[in-house]
This record gives structure tokens, C-alpha cells and sequence, in this order.
């Protein structure tokens, strides 16, 4: 198992080029499971599933015209509209279904699963309670008036048994460009940040939370 932290602000068609030729290795097992860990630039994709709305379900499109700095993408993975951006954790895991230590059996669902439980662990070390939402896939916290906020939107796709796409932890995401959409069904304003939210962010962290994020990623992956 490998982490492969890419560095700086990357274009989402690069990593996601990157993830199908990793893919493709994967399922040839000419190489072990990757996870990508990386920070986008400014971009909505709108996947092939839908989510629970509370209403009849139809895939959506962006509220409003996108503003020029936002990409739009039409990818393969579960889940509608969700916004990618600096300041966001995103983790890609290229893993062999069935033949991982993470994810032993060919089971979709459990794997999600085991993704959102990855997520609640590693915001316990910015004391926050991470939950999760039935028919609502992602991760939820409750802020300070003890509303449910949704900081993690997470949808994959499986080819070959090998997972790709993956998860969207808000960090320091510029909460305003989630406003364009209905992020996986909900209102915008569902959106938070652990920025916002966590009681022993400091000066520092803004600068730290993605070594942090990634060191914490090999520990819950590497234990027994």
C-alpha cells in the first residue's frame, strides 16, 4: 500500500488521468493499492448516481452559470453534483476489491463505508465527531447549535474490481463556491468546513492540516 501525496493545487483531467492508467496497473496487479491524496483546482463534477433529496430524485444540473474559474466535468462515479477546490482534502484510493487488507471482500457498500469510518477517525484529531447519515453517503459533524453539517462528500467507481474516484474532506474550502449547486441533493448550505469548526484549529493549521491529514491516512491504513 502506498500514499502518493501529489503537491500544489492540480488540475482535476490531470489526476484524473492519472487515476485510470493506475487503475488499469492495478487490475493487471503491476502494482500494489495507491492512494492519491491531493488538492484541486476550482472544479464541479456531476457524477452517474443520485443521492437522497427528500424529493423525487432527478440528476441535477449547477443552479446558476458556473463563474468562469470553475470547471465542469461529467465523470464516472456514484453520487450527483459535488464541488472540488484549494483548501479541500481529496483522497482517490486505487484499491483491489477483494484483495486489499482494507477492503477484503468485493463489497462496494462496505467499502464506502470503511471510507466514511477513515474520515470520522481522522477528524477525531481535530476533536470532531464525524458521522454518518443513512441513504445519505458522506460525513456529517454538528456545529455549535448542534446543526447537522455535511464537511465530507464521498462517491466512487469500480472498474475491474479496482476502486477510483473517492473522497472530499473541507479543510479550508471556500464555502462560497459550493453555492453554484445542490451539493449531492441538498441545499449549499449544508456545507461546512473543519476550518469553521474545529475547537483547537489554530494559526498554524492552515498551514499544516494537509501533512497532518496524510501522516494520519498511513497510520489508519498501516494498523493491524
Amino acid at each position: 500500500m502506498e500514499i502518493l501525496a501529489l503537491p500544489g493545487i492540480r488540475g482535476y483531467d490531470e489526476v484524473h488521468a492519472l487515476q485510470l492508467e493506475l487503475v488499469e496497473k492495478r487490475a493487471r496487479d503491476e502494482i500494489d493499492d495507491i492512494w492519491i491524496t491531493v488538492e484541486h483546482s476550482p472544479t464541479v463534477t456531476r457524477g452517474k448516481g443520485l443521492q437522497w433529496t427528500g424529493s423525487p430524485r432527478e440528476r441535477a444540473r449547477p443552479l446558476i452559470d458556473l463563474p468562469a474559474h470553475i470547471q465542469y466535468r461529467e465523470i464516472e462515479r456514484g453520487g450527483d453534483l459535488t464541488y472540488h477546490g484549494p483548501g479541500q482534502w481529496v483522497v482517490y484510493p486505487i484499491v483491489k476489491l477483494g484483495e486489499s487488507a482494507f477492503a477484503p471482500k468485493k463489497d462496494v457498500e462496505a467499502f464506502v463505508r470503511s471510507l466514511e469510518r477513515v474520515v470520522s477517525e481522522l477528524l477525531r484529531e481535530w476533536s470532531l465527531e464525524g458521522f454518518a447519515k443513512p441513504a445519505a453517503t458522506g460525513v456529517w459533524v454538528k456545529n455549535a447549535a448542534h446543526e447537522e453539517k455535511k464537511i465530507a462528500s464521498l462517491g466512487i467507481a469500480v472498474r475491474k474490481w479496482v476502486t477510483y474516484h473517492g473522497l472530499a474532506l473541507n479543510m479550508t474550502t471556500d464555502l462560497a463556491d459550493f453555492t453554484a449547486i445542490s451539493p449531492c441533493g441538498f441545499e449549499s448550505g449544508v456545507m461546512d468546513k473543519v476550518e469553521n469548526l474545529s475547537p483547537i484549529w489554530n494559526a498554524d493549521s492552515r498551514t499544516t492540516w494537509r501533512s497532518s491529514l496524510d501522516q494520519g491516512l498511513a497510520r489508519v491504513l498501516n494498523r493491524p
